[in-house]
């Protein structure tokens, strides 16, 4: 009899239950104490003169007794590879049990985190010290939070709120993603232990004239979470490329720009905080897993080829069969670029990138390295995602040829997850990810001139040919 019931106790599967903590960290500057690079906006960082609200490491660590992630994000204009996998190693999580998902928010009234924003263009504005201590936060926060996991429940809802007066797409077509996604861990038997949102719009409500330290529009919408819900908030940006910029009226004084800053976060909040309300999944149960593929991006831009020590910063430069470059060529292609132009392809450098996937019970969080162009994620061609605009513009030169546009499914239709996740700038930043059919930039020593319209993006992409291999490695995970 003793045997029977246990071979029937070992049949019934596992209970999954799920165990989470959550926590914030400041790595707010002292521009008064230090020298600070603001980064976004041009080809040379602006000085910070002074702090306006804090900048913070955010992070939820879930786990299911087996596995562990921790998904954190950093109010910064991005992170790169080499950043990312410093930090696992600070942790130790480098096996197949511990995941760090982390992201930078793609704030543009931060420190130069990316090695782009320095006193002139090509100059890194990064403080090797600063960047040191940031990386450290991220570490012991998440080591912290791991040592602290309680048993919880899971809440996962979506809105998708009318983007006017929130989010604008700058460039032809005209397609927005406004799903705003929204995750909630409970203590059992308790209140909030912290909450993700997710939303595609850049953190850019300040623009290039603003001088002070600001999480910009992120930081109000977790502010009040945190002040409404209680635990920690932590966003993310979805796909911005495109170019997703606030719908915000900033033709005023500066104290006028950041109440717009505070509107834009705060009625994306109400928004999150409406879904939680609402009709949402509810599970106190949900196994946790991760997959993620490796991938080989080839650097075509002309101008990362000619500042190609800034970005060996942050990523280790390899050749096509994915052996790194000797150091001193980051010195030598650049001159070699410039000087015999066209660099052929066998000496082409190419840098490591990765696209992730995480599972929460019936939850999907696809990690994309970089500004994903929301049509990759949602489609949007035939005008359903223009929300009253023209899906191209009247007076553009220059428009997109849609019959061209890549067929569905896309990216958010795979993800085959009522509660799905894309989070953009996810573990790299190796800027937009462009559908190839309205990559128009050509390859010139300088990528100029520039082609009539609205083609911005190509200068701040690594190439044309990345798309196709992110893209597909995202494809990959999702079919697994």
């Amino acid at each position: 009899m003793t045997a029977f019931l246990l071979s029937l106790l070992l049949a019934v599967p596992a209970r999954a239950a799920l165990y989470a903590a959550a926590g914030k960290v400041d790595v707010t500057p002292d521009p008064k104490s230090e020298t600070v690079w603001l980064a976004g906006y041009g080809a040379s960082g602006r000085r910070a003169a002074a702090v306006h609200d804090p900048l913070w490491v955010r992070a939820l660590v879930l786990s299911d007794g087996k596995t562990t992630v921790a998904l954190a994000a950093v109010d910064a204009i991005g992170l790169a590879r080499e950043d990312v996998l410093d930090v696992r190693r600070q942790l130790g999580w480098e096996g197949p049990d511990k995941y760090l998902f982390l992201a930078a928010t793609h704030d543009h009234s931060a420190p130069d985190t990316a090695g782009l924003w320095g006193r002139f263009p090509g100059v890194s504005g990064i403080d090797a010290k600063r960047h040191a201590r940031l990386k450290k936060a991220v570490a012991g926060l998440v080591r912290g939070l791991a040592g602290q996991l309680r048993e919880a429940e899971l809440v996962a809802a979506h809105a998708r709120p009318d983007p006017a007066g929130l989010c604008r797409d700058s460039r032809d077509p005209v397609v927005l993603d406004n799903e705003l996604g929204v995750l909630e861990l409970r203590a059992k038997g308790g209140g909030p232990i912290g909450t993700m949102v997710r939303w595609s719009c850049h953190p850019e409500v300040l623009e290039k004239d603003n001088l002070f330290v600001t999480a910009d529009f992120p930081g109000a919408l977790c502010a009040k979470v945190e002040a409404e819900r209680g635990g920690t908030c932590v966003f993310f940006s979805g796909a911005v490329g495109g170019l997703m910029t606030p719908d915000a009226d900033v033709s005023g004084p500066l104290e006028d720009d950041f109440k717009e800053m505070r509107r834009v976060g705060e009625a994306l909040a109400g928004h999150a905080l409406k879904a939680l309300a609402g009709q949402a999944l509810r599970l106190k149960e949900a196994p946790v897993s991760f997959s993620s593929r490796t991938v080989l991006l080839p650097v075509e831009n002309a101008r990362y080829l000619l500042f190609l020590p800034s970005l060996a910063g942050g990523h280790t430069l390899r050749d096509a069969a994915g052996r790194p470059l000797s150091g001193w060529k980051k010195w030598y292609l650049p001159l070699r670029h410039l000087l015999l132009f066209p660099l052929p392809e066998r000496l082409r450098p190419w840098v490591e990138s990765e696209v992730s996937l995480l599972r929460i019970g019936p939850v999907r969080i696809l990690g994309i390295p970089g500004e994903l162009f929301p049509e990759l994620a949602v489609g949007g061609y035939d005008g359903s995602r223009r929300y009253g605009r023209p899906l191209t513009g009247p007076t553009n030169p220059n428009p997109p040829d849609l019959a061209a546009a890549p067929k569905a499914p896309y990216l958010r239709e795979r993800l085959k997850a009522e509660h799905g996740f894309i989070v953009g700038l996810a573990n790299d930043e190796v800027g937009y990810i462009i559908p190839g059919y309205d990559f128009q930039v050509a390859p010139t020593r300088s990528m100029l001139p520039k082609p009539a319209g609205t083609h911005y993006e190509e200068t701040n992409s690594i190439g044309p040919r990345a798309t196709g291999i992110i893209v597909g490695a995202a494809e990959d995970l999702l079919s697994d």
